[in-house]
């Protein structure tokens, strides 16, 4: 199973405010849905970041794990490279 958000983590921070932990979207797909890549081929996603650049300050990246081993394979993936196939909430090896 993925792990689901925590609404506040246990400790906060200055001025006594809790950030985030989080969620299971990661940029318009759900965190382990199958996706298809030009580079990387077929994986699932994991999180993503934001990752501003001059051009694009609202730029965002996911990361791409393989199905079989799980080890990450990239964290900057454009999610408009990436073609939805299917939503998978488990992760099941041999």
């Amino acid at each position: 199973m993925f792990h689901r958000r925590q609404l506040h983590r246990l400790q906060h921070s200055t001025g006594h405010i809790r950030p985030r932990y989080g969620g299971t979207l990661s940029v318009g797909f759900k965190r382990g849905s199958v996706v298809k890549h030009p580079k990387y081929g077929f994986c699932y996603v994991g999180g993503w970041q934001e990752s501003p650049t001059k051009k694009d300050p609202y730029r965002k990246t996911i990361s791409l794990h393989d199905l079989k081993t799980g080890n990450r394979l990239t964290q900057n993936a454009s999610p408009a490279d990436c073609k939805f196939l299917s939503y998978n909430s488990w992760r099941i090896t041999n």
